[in-house]
């Protein structure tokens, strides 16, 4: 309600300017025999005038109440001011005077950087094999979370005066490989049953693994006093100076240090990077096998089993990146089922 309540809003800038990505890309094929080759490349991109949520209406950090150190600390109606009909106004006949606490500013100011090389091994088709393999290498960086999808960081920055310091790794998978297979088992012919048992068999596989992504170590709440949004914990921790990964870490009940990282002292921000840990990383296994059994010319049934996370290596979640909480740098979650088997049969015609 206008005129009791304190409000806060969303703004778009007025005058945003034309968001564009540019995308570069060189490569190198060369073959090795009639159904092999390998190639080797570069990708880049680059995004100007993208979209960040920032809020410009936060407080310098300091002790006492937050409302009096705000850059807008009211905003007022004229008598007659025409509102939304969803808005309860408490005196439409006086002016209007209603304290303002934070402001969403969406504005395209923020760019982003990728870069990748990669290397792809692919076998074509022939003596019943086909595979392709892939290890890419690759730096995503932006100066701006992304805050329809933040992943493990604040959805917002940690100090509107210094958003140069937001500039940090984005969705950023630094190494992966993957490996994707089709083999013919081949029939044996030494008797009709032989025969008759092992044709149309057909065995595929799919390969993963890959580095985690970057999280940020931060404190949760508004230590600094500042005023920001409410949920959003966007103030990061201080960086001690001991090392991230030592002897014992990278496990479920320790995956980092915590000596590496402090809380900052009250009304102050904190030094770590934007997302400059790295979480857990991601290895899987899925394969199938098949086998075609022919009816008529156009009509056929398969039997399909299907193997997923063959490997059944349990994949972690994001540790708990609080730094002022009880349980900061363990791990209690799982990404991923365990193996999961699935049979099925299917006519085509």
């Amino acid at each position: 309600m206008l005129g009791k309540t304190v409000v806060s809003f969303t703004a778009m800038s007025p005058h945003p300017s034309p968001q564009y990505i540019q995308r570069w890309s060189t490569s190198l094929e060369k073959t090795l025999g009639q159904k092999t080759t390998i190639e080797i490349g570069y990708i880049g991109s680059g995004g100007w005038h993208l979209q960040r949520a920032h809020l410009i209406n936060n407080a310098l950090p300091g002790p006492g109440l937050i409302q009096p150190r705000r850059p807008v600390k009211s905003m007022s109606f004229v008598p007659g001011t025409v509102l939304p009909s969803n808005i309860q106004v408490l005196n439409p006949a006086s002016p209007l005077v209603t304290p303002v606490s934070t402001i969403n500013l969406l504005e395209n100011s923020a760019q982003n950087w990728y870069d990748a090389g990669y290397v792809t091994f692919s076998h074509r088709y022939g003596r019943g094999l086909s595979l392709v393999a892939n290890y890419t290498y690759a730096k995503n960086l932006s100066n701006a979370p992304d805050f329809r999808s933040p992943m493990y960081e604040s959805a917002i920055s940690q100090n509107n005066n210094d958003l140069d310091a937001e500039k940090g790794p984005a969705c950023d998978i630094r190494h992966r490989f993957a490996l994707t297979g089709v083999y013919d088992i081949p029939t044996w012919k030494e008797s009709r049953f032989a025969e008759v048992a092992t044709e149309g068999w057909r065995l595929s596989l799919i390969y993963q693994i890959q580095t985690g992504y970057p999280l940020t170590i931060s404190v949760f709440g508004d230590t600094a006093n500042a005023g920001t949004a409410l949920g959003e914990n966007p103030i990061r921790a201080n960086d001690t100076g001991k090392p991230v990964f030592s002897q014992g870490t990278r496990n479920a009940n320790e995956w980092f240090n915590t000596a590496a990282f402090a809380a900052p002292s009250a009304y102050t921000f904190g030094n770590v990077g934007r997302n400059s840990v790295y979480g857990p990383g991601m290895q899987s296994l899925d394969f199938a096998l098949m086998r075609t059994f022919p009816i008529t010319e156009k009509t056929n049934f398969e039997l399909r089993g299907e193997v997923y996370d063959a490997l059944n290596k349990v994949t972690l979640d994001t540790p708990n990146r609080f730094v002022n909480t009880a349980g900061f740098r363990t791990i209690t979650d799982a990404m991923d089922p365990a193996r999961q088997i699935q049979l099925s049969a299917r006519i085509s015609f």
